[in-house]
């Protein structure tokens, strides 16, 4: 039976999308240096690149965390309900 969608499937369409994202991660931080920033409220708002490596940072501790409670608290052992 074929899948509906495979195209994530095929390791070159990986490395594709892969350089995309970082032309587009590229070219959003490069256009904050161009850009000039309207009210700015905040010191690190005139930073370049200041909210993409904010939203990595948190995207990684999401899913450090998301980690860390699937492996200690949502994940029961095999004969949890034989007990």
């Amino acid at each position: 039976m074929k899948k509906e969608f495979d195209w994530f499937d095929k390791p070159d369409n990986i490395k594709k999308l892969r350089i995309f994202s970082y032309v587009i991660l590229a070219l959003s931080v490069l256009a904050e240096f161009f850009v000039p920033a309207h009210g700015a409220q905040h010191p690190w708002d005139k930073i370049p690149g200041f909210y993409a490596l904010f939203g990595f940072v948190t995207c990684m501790v999401m899913i450090i965390v998301s980690k860390v409670l699937g492996q200690y608290w949502l994940k029961k052992n095999e004969d949890y309900y034989d007990k």
